[in-house]
């Protein structure tokens, strides 16, 4: 058996028999380095030269401040802030739910913090005022997707990696797009709750509504501050993101140990043991994709696959803008989208480039798709993890999902239309 052959089918085996996708990656590629006497030695140096780099070190930063704000009081405060400021608007919770993942996507950089987390509790808010636990279930799963494309980002760092651009344009750039996709899930909620009668918070007038919105403000201002801290400090250039993402993690630390006293060194201790876990699972996969990816620059894969492209779609800014939308959605129902962009998005780069994408603009539309592809079936990992923690299956949450999914591919092509909605503030900000 070739090489590529043993490579591709050894992979696809592991894969289907439901090894972790770093782990068949690594193995299917020392088996193809055997196999053609290349050795082990120069995959072991592509494995460390993948995780080479000093941006990446932001990442369990970025998932060790959410974990800090998940076990203190801070998801609670900011809740009932969301609680108090949408709640009476016709969806109620449903709205509630999408609020709390964009203020939290401005702390957390990750869907599956965002699922397992807050999302969590807006999911039993919304079974608790009526919702039924499906509805209630997609609308978690599917906002949790801002989580990764609101600053922090986790993709984002990983994008900018292998596209070698600026993470803090990347950073600034996905701010409107995730804002967009917050107030098109709220229209369908909205929609949705006219057509079915969904419960809302009772209207109590405009006095005991500002004067509840002020106080639940007042009790979660500093929490609302992290996201400003983490994004002043690069747009003044006083800090790099990964700087930046640990005076994150320190300000929650402050918060939780000094200001509110609800962080205990038990509590942090088991906030180390979940960034450690979470993290490693995500900058495994990084070393692992080099290897893979190098195994397919060595026989060529990468450049017929960006001839393929290249043939069906030319120059056209539509459809290369199909091709890649396509691409990265069939291969976030099937893996990670770290691991999708760390091979693929090297392949597809000067397919954007000579369509005259901008790297940033494109970067944060396939971060959106590739999170559309992660709350997909068969193997979305944030629709997983909330099916695990609410105790449904798959099939009852993806029976009220699809219209979500629907929704944001609107804005899908809403951004691949106007890319000055991602280019715009990094352009003001960072010229």
């Amino acid at each position: 058996m070739s090489s590529i052959a043993l490579f591709l089918v050894s992979f696809i085996a592991f894969f289907v028999l439901g090894m972790p996708i770093a782990a068949a990656m690594i193995i299917s590629s020392f088996m193809y380095a055997l196999n053609s006497g290349m050795g082990l030695a120069i995959m072991g140096t592509k494995m460390f030269t993948g995780l080479n780099n000093f941006a990446l070190v932001a990442i369990p930063l970025f998932i060790l401040t959410a974990e800090v704000m998940n076990r203190t009081s801070v998801a609670d405060r900011i809740f009932k802030f969301c609680r108090d400021m949408v709640g009476y608007i016709p969806g109620g919770m449903g709205h509630v739910n999408i609020t709390t993942s964009i203020i939290f996507a401005g702390m957390s950089g990750s869907a599956v913090a965002d699922a397992g987390g807050i999302g969590h509790l807006a999911y039993q808010a919304m079974v608790d005022e009526g919702f039924d636990r499906e509805f209630s279930a997609s609308t978690t799963v599917a906002s949790s997707t801002i989580g990764p494309i609101i600053p922090p980002s986790i993709p984002a760092v990983v994008y900018a990696m292998v596209a070698n651009v600026s993470v803090g344009r990347l950073l600034f750039g996905g701010i409107l797009p995730g804002l967009i996709m917050g107030l098109i899930l709220m229209a369908y909620v909205y929609l949705y709750s006219l057509r079915h009668n969904g419960p809302r918070l009772k209207w109590q007038g405009w006095r005991y509504y500002l004067v509840h919105l002020l106080y639940s403000l007042f009790s979660c201002i500093l929490p609302l501050l992290t996201p400003a801290i983490l994004l002043g400090g690069i747009y003044l250039g006083v800090v790099t993101t990964t700087e930046a993402a640990a005076l994150a993690v320190l300000y929650a630390l402050v918060l939780g140990v000094l200001v509110y006293r609800t962080m205990k060194i038990k509590d942090f201790i088991e906030s180390l043991k979940s960034v450690f876990i979470t993290s490693g699972s995500v900058l495994l996969v990084i070393p692992a994709a080099k290897c893979f990816s190098f195994v397919m620059t060595a026989e060529n894969l990468q450049v017929k696959l960006y001839a393929l492209l290249t043939s069906f779609a030319g120059d056209s800014k539509f459809l290369v803008a199909l091709c890649v939308t396509v691409l990265f959605l069939i291969l976030g129902c099937l893996s990670d989208p770290n691991v999708n962009i760390m091979v693929f998005v090297p392949m597809i780069l000067p397919l954007l480039n000579a369509a005259g994408f901008d790297p940033v603009h494109a970067g944060i539309c396939i971060i959106v798709i590739a999170m559309i592809g992660n709350i997909t079936p068969p193997v979305g990992v944030v629709l997983m993890t909330t099916c695990s923690i609410e105790h449904l299956s798959m099939e009852q949450v993806c029976k009220k999902l699809w219209p979500f999914l629907f929704v944001l591919m609107v804005e899908v092509i809403i951004l691949w239309a106007f890319p000055w909605l991602v280019t715009g503030i990094p352009n003001m900000l960072m010229r």
